[in-house]
């Protein structure tokens, strides 16, 4: 379960971009001070961390690229289908 979700991702503050990815939070903790201190982040820093499976994550940028849709749209959770209750998030 620990290497289940091994993908770390720093999104833009409205959920739009994913400005940085790492293995561990270490790395990507250093990666956004680093672009702090150089001055390269937009919204004075703000930004969303999340962490996620590598499967999850490429499914994610695949929605990016392929309908052009922010992250915050690509991420949304699947619903299932269940004959009692239709479009259940799950």
């Amino acid at each position: 379960m620990l290497h289940k979700y091994n993908v770390f991702l720093a999104v833009d503050y409205f959920n739009a971009k994913i400005l940085f990815t790492a293995q561990s939070s270490g790395e990507l903790t250093q990666k956004i001070l680093k672009a702090i201190e150089k001055g390269t982040l937009t919204d004075d820093g703000a930004i969303r961390m999340y962490r996620t499976s590598q499967t999850s994550y490429q499914a994610i940028q695949k929605l990016m690229m392929a309908y052009n849709l922010p992250f915050h749209e690509a991420a949304k959770p699947k619903e299932v289908q269940d004959e009692d209750q239709p479009n259940v998030p799950v």
